[in-house]
């Protein structure tokens, strides 16, 4: 039987050098984003391991890093597909080099300021992965006065490590397609103005409007919490008093809620109003519509913060790019339909 898939295995897979491959798997730079999604892709689809170099169990560790999620329950569940396959990537970075993985909810922000100073207290963690930074973050001064090792999943407000997808060019994706599809009244319903994505999101989308020279109308930005409840709620208030024949919608559980109030206004989805989002989970793929999608693949994302991290405990940190981007990848379904039918109703 053949052996484990190899590096070179990879690089055939990706139809690129070995030495771009291994630049590509390592997080370097001088790879495009492009080249780095092929190889990323071909390692998860051969299952490829890179070897981890033998670790010593009594070096004084815990050997185990924390995932922090300042988050709710309720956005937790709502947003499971994004966080399980987080998870995945992280524990398998931290398997690797011979770290478990333990999980820590926090409600709000300050309870997750008590839970990184109770995990720098008790010494169990070596070192933390924080998601969903916000505009605030006020946890951050605690995290450098202990100069406990950490890395976000996110982009923070202020200097730190971080592994990312670039959220402006997120958006501009999905909205360049809705515009392809000859859309000119273009709706987004964005999350919280606290979170940083959802800033360089609606960046992104201003910046696609723009590009194809339509103006950015600021009724039709419309905001909610990251849960389908909300979204239904603020879609179905607002909706009425628009005009537009696209949505693009910041989570496949806001674009659920949209369509769920939508139809109750008698629209219907692709023919009468098209429909874009982001992450590329199981609901995306299996609702009817199957939505049109930016899928960020989160399983690198959690995969790359836990390999950062484990650099940084272990003093490689001058070799560890300090920050990373995962390239996000447009996947068209038929949410978002072809071109408008001119005689399709605007909502009015």
């Amino acid at each position: 039987m053949r052996g484990s898939p190899t590096i070179r295995d990879v690089a055939k897979r990706a139809g690129v050098a070995v030495s771009t491959a291994s630049l590509a798997l390592n997080g370097r730079p001088h790879v495009s984003h492009e080249t780095r999604l092929k190889v990323l892709k071909a390692a998860e689809e051969l299952g490829y391991h890179p070897h981890a170099a033998a670790r010593h169990l009594a070096d004084g560790r815990a050997r185990n890093l924390g995932l922090i999620a300042p988050i709710s329950l309720e956005h937790l569940f709502a947003s499971s597909g994004f966080f399980a396959r987080l998870i995945r990537g992280l524990h398998r970075a931290a398997a690797e080099h011979g770290y478990v993985l333990s999980l820590h909810i926090a409600e709000s922000e300050e309870e997750a300021g008590a839970r990184i100073r109770a995990a720098v207290r008790s010494r169990n963690v070596d070192g933390l992965v924080i998601t969903n930074p916000t505009v605030s973050s006020p946890y951050l001064s605690d995290l450098k006065r202990h100069r406990v090792p950490f890395v976000f999943v996110g982009r923070p407000v202020e200097e730190a490590p971080y592994v990312d997808n670039d959220n402006v060019e997120v958006s501009r994706l999905a909205v360049r397609h809705l515009v392809e599809g000859g859309h000119r009244r273009i709706a987004f319903l964005i999350g919280p103005d606290r979170f940083t994505f959802c800033q360089d999101r609606l960046l992104g989308y201003r910046r696609a409007l723009n590009e194809a020279g339509l103006p950015c109308e600021e009724s039709l930005i419309w905001r909610s919490e990251l849960v389908e409840g909300d979204a239904y709620r603020v879609v179905r208030k607002t909706a009425p008093n628009c005009r537009f024949t696209a949505l693009f919608a910041g989570s496949d559980v806001q674009a659920v809620g949209a369509i769920r109030a939508l139809r109750e206004l008698g629209l219907r989805v692709p023919q009468d109003i098209a429909i874009a989002c982001v992450n590329n989970t199981e609901l995306a793929q299996h609702f009817v519509p199957p939505l049109t999608t930016v899928d960020l693949h989160e399983y690198w994302l959690g995969y790359w913060a836990g390999k950062r991290l484990v650099q940084k405990i272990e003093g490689e940190e001058e070799a560890a790019e300090y920050r990373i981007l995962i390239p996000a990848e447009l996947i068209v379904r038929r949410s978002s339909g072809g071109k408008p039918n001119p005689k399709s109703k605007e909502v009015s």
